[in-house]
């Protein structure tokens, strides 16, 4: 666990240390988030028929995020991501009290169209470190997304990523959405 996080650690300092051509500019922006732990379980055990959770029911968050062109065609992302959940009930099995899971997560976006497209939906990977009812956690976020750009000077994204946990024994694999606005600066 500990090669672990210390390879997402350097992941993230290696890319904020990126240097490259910058054509987007750099963006900074705020997302609605949501978080779905109930439909992976789903995906992983059909036969407990579980099913697939309903808005209400995913857990809702806010996002910082600061992004950076790196080509016409790459894009660096950093979230902060605040998430409200009761994670005892992941870790344990039982319910105790909602808490707010801090995430740090570096993200490569990558573009199907060049810098400029009003419409560009993008691939996006990277990994991520968390605190979670006083534990931390890694994960691999790994998805996609559309972004839609306002004369380069505003962007709206909406986002949908599957996060494949590191350490099972504090935070479950999860779906996780945004929706967001991003201002150039």
């Amino acid at each position: 666990m500990k090669l672990k996080l210390t390879l997402i650690i350097a992941f993230s300092l290696f890319t904020t240390l990126v240097i490259a051509q910058d054509k987007k500019g750099t963006l900074v922006g705020v997302h609605f988030t949501m978080s779905d732990f109930k439909s992976v379980k789903s995906f992983d055990q059909p036969s407990t028929g579980k099913g697939y959770s309903t808005v209400r029911d995913m857990a809702k968050g806010i996002s910082f995020s600061y992004w950076k062109g790196l080509t016409s065609k790459i894009d660096y992302a950093v979230k902060f991501n605040a998430v409200q959940y009761d994670y005892a009930l992941i870790n344990q099995g039982i319910s105790g009290k909602k808490e707010i899971g801090l995430e740090l997560e570096p993200n490569i976006n990558v573009h199907i169209f060049p810098e400029g497209a009003r419409i560009s939906p993008f691939l996006t990977t990277g990994a991520g470190v968390g605190l979670y009812n006083n534990k931390i956690g890694g994960f691999i976020p790994a998805g996609g997304g559309f972004e839609f750009n306002f004369q380069k000077i505003a962007y709206l994204f909406v986002q949908a990523q599957y996060k494949f946990t590191l350490t099972k024994n504090v935070l479950g694999d999860n779906l996780f959405y945004s929706i967001g606005f991003a201002q150039r600066i």
